[in-house]
């Protein structure tokens, strides 16, 4: 029997960043040494798990059980009520989706609920119910990605007892191998930016810098919101191809903005990824950004909606290449926190599990 019960509703075949994020926390329980079984709804028969698993460079023995009662039409509860006995043994029970929790607590399985989105739950009343659940017991442990997410639990009334922050992590392995930032090809930089396009993301920043004429610009993701100025997006990669673009760029940009809705309590991806490879960020001076990164230590942060600020701290970096190799520096030093094992150590401490003592050293929380 697994040491913990991870229930999802990701449908690996679409390739989402939930189903990643999923399925990297799984394989990090297991490399510290905690036996992990993670349901899902079926994924598609063309979709190929091992080969798919490996190409993300995880293990291709996973423990993942596949269940047509998790399809999220059913909502969780077909799942819960035939297995209700199992999920209430001596196992641990783990979730990412409210939706999926609101379902165990209401049939009396004690759970933990790995909490994202929080401002989107608050408003369509389930969080109100998430900590009715917690204060009745049937929630041991909410684990908000940020600061941020914890700040906005608190004010509705959790207890911070009852609260675990764990961040976002990022694979390290994956970005060994790119190469070394190099501080001469900043007379020429490449900049690049991978995720969605789109105002909420930044879209006002990429129009300004392809304006400007100066610099060569990459985007890479899905895009929401056409753009103005020449602006090229490149259609989203594999996660494995992902660290090769950083590798081929000289400055990041993670340009979040103040609309996008999820800003107060988010923990992006992309952050982590940026950090690990080693390269010289600009970034938002947002609250959640700061959780994470220190301006002039591992970024440059600037105001997120002034295009000119921008430009500006791309120049800085052009024009002083030594302090643009402390950052890119001290960013892979800082990633090294965020590793998806340090991750999965500090969660499984707070939920109680036991550890082996060589455990890795546990990020932030």
């Amino acid at each position: 029997m697994p040491d913990l019960f991870y229930l999802g509703w990701s449908r690996l075949h679409r390739g989402r960043a939930n189903a990643l994020q999923t399925l990297r926390t799984v394989a990090a329980f297991e490399a510290i040494g905690v036996s992990t079984r993670l349901y899902l709804p079926p994924w598609k028969s063309s979709y190929r798990l091992s080969e798919e698993l490996s190409a993300l460079g995880l293990p291709a023995h996973l423990d993942i059980q596949p269940s047509a009662l998790l399809h999220r039409r059913w909502g969780g509860w077909p799942f819960v009520l035939r297995y209700r006995k199992l999920l209430s043994g001596s196992v641990q029970v783990y979730t990412r989706v409210p939706q999926l929790s609101l379902v165990l607590g209401r049939l009396g399985v004690r759970h933990h609920l790995e909490l994202h989105e929080v401002e989107r739950f608050a408003e369509n009343g389930d969080l109100a119910r998430i900590l009715d659940l917690q204060r009745a017991g049937w929630i041991d442990r909410i684990i908000p990605i940020s600061e941020g997410a914890k700040q906005i639990l608190l004010a509705a009334g959790a207890s911070e007892e009852a609260l675990h922050v764990a961040p976002s992590g990022v694979d390290l392995s994956a970005y060994a191998g790119i190469p070394a930032f190099d501080p001469a090809r900043l007379r020429h930089p490449r900049i690049v930016h991978l995720g969605r396009v789109s105002r909420e993301r930044g879209l006002p920043i990429f129009e300004a810098i392809a304006k400007d004429g100066k610099y060569s610009l990459t985007l890479v993701g899905s895009q929401d919101h056409q753009g103005e100025g020449g602006l090229t997006v490149m259609p989203p990669v594999p996660p494995s191809q992902v660290p090769a673009l950083y590798g081929e760029s000289e400055i990041v940009l993670v340009p979040y903005q103040p609309g996008l809705k999820q800003v107060g309590s988010m923990s992006p991806l992309k952050l982590f990824e940026a950090l690990a490879s080693g390269r010289p960020i600009i970034a938002s001076d947002l609250p959640t950004i700061r959780e994470v990164v220190r301006n002039e230590h591992d970024a440059l942060l600037v105001p997120p909606d002034e295009p000119r600020a921008w430009l500006e701290a791309v120049e800085r970096l052009r024009a002083d290449p030594e302090l643009a190799a402390r950052i890119a520096a001290s960013a892979r030093e800082t990633a090294r926190n965020y590793s998806w094992e340090a991750r999965a150590a500090g969660i499984a401490r707070a939920i109680g599990l036991q550890l082996e003592p060589q455990e890795p050293t546990a990020g932030p929380s």
